[in-house]
């Protein structure tokens, strides 16, 4: 069974919480990333994501001014790399959450996002195609063949392709 250190990403990018809005933002700019793990000290102490940053932005802050902890979503449901990656998808749904930091023993480690659920899900999803299409194959031709051993017991002549 797949498990989230199969999928997970080690990059992460973190923030302080007395971080302002605008640092921040340009950072995931930066960055290319969606999110900031909030740590201080090593501790995580929330998430902030370019969602909260919209909003903070959209209710008038001064992004220089104003702080990423008071957007950030905390507390943060975390989960461990040997988590079943299923069972991790599962929550993420029912609590629509779309990113999980991964830590050991508190320490963060990595992150996995819904698209890397998503990324994942569709490969494993091309792969099962693909063996079902040779399947089908396999099951055709070993008719086809079956077919023709039974018109050998026929008397009736049989096809070779």
């Amino acid at each position: 069974m797949k498990k989230v250190q199969d999928i997970m990403s080690k990059y992460v990018v973190t923030a302080n919480p007395k971080e302002s809005v605008g640092v921040a933002a340009k950072r995931m700019l930066e960055e290319d990333v969606g999110c900031l793990v909030v740590t201080d000290n090593g501790e995580i102490k929330g998430i902030v994501t370019d969602r909260d940053l919209l909003v903070c932005a959209a209710g008038g802050h001064n992004s220089q001014r104003c702080s990423i902890c008071n957007h950030m979503n905390s507390p943060v449901l975390t989960a461990s790399p040997e988590t079943p990656f299923l069972k991790l998808a599962q929550l993420m749904s029912n609590r629509q959450i779309k990113r999980v930091p991964i830590t050991i023993d508190r320490e963060l480690v990595g992150i996995v996002s819904f698209s890397d659920i998503a990324t994942d899900m569709d490969e494993q999803v091309a792969g099962m195609t693909s063996e079902w299409l040779e399947l089908i194959a396999i099951t055709k031709t070993s008719a086809h063949h079956r077919r023709g051993r039974q018109a050998d017991k026929s008397g009736m002549p049989s096809v070779v392709s």
